[in-house]
């Protein structure tokens, strides 16, 4: 199947249904991870962070990683950071919906603070990339944070 030869209306339904898809399965894979949690003693914070944040951000990390790949800096870029905007976005409604307390304060934790730091500490690796001597290993760089910041968060 072609899909540049889909019309406008043919891919806004695969989209939609998509969509529908990964928000029924969201709210599964939600209760999964949560019982994981429970029973692995990693905390909801930990796993939240590992195992949810990478099962859901899988779509897109691929999606970025086929952009470069064919090309298109540009996208792959955008839809990291839009990703993140849309999380953001998201956990604002989140926040609205929780009733018993305002939701940061309801879920701060040191897991959660560490997830924090290693997000700000990530996005700066990034804005600080053009000015790195050698871009060749930012991945190194980027990879050896993040797996510091999981092993923190295991600690905390």
């Amino acid at each position: 199947m072609d899909l540049d030869s889909w019309t406008l209306s043919q891919s806004i339904v695969v989209f939609s249904v998509c969509a529908l898809v990964i928000a029924i399965a969201g709210t599964r894979i939600t209760r999964v991870v949560d019982q994981l949690a429970d029973r692995t003693g990693l905390g909801e914070a930990t796993a939240g962070a590992v195992l949810l944040g990478a099962a859901t951000s899988l779509s897109g990390s691929v999606l970025s990683v086929t952009a470069a790949y064919r090309g298109h800096p540009e996208l792959a870029v955008s839809n990291a950071l839009g990703g993140i905007a849309v999380q953001t976005f998201f956990l604002a409604i989140a926040d609205m919906v929780y009733r018993r307390a305002n939701l940061e304060h309801a879920a701060a934790s040191v897991p959660n603070m560490m997830q924090n730091g290693l997000l700000i500490g990530l996005l700066a690796l990034l804005l600080l990339a053009p000015t790195l001597p050698s871009l060749s290993r930012l991945w190194t760089e980027f990879l050896v944070l993040y797996g510091l910041g999981v092993v923190l968060m295991f600690a905390g």
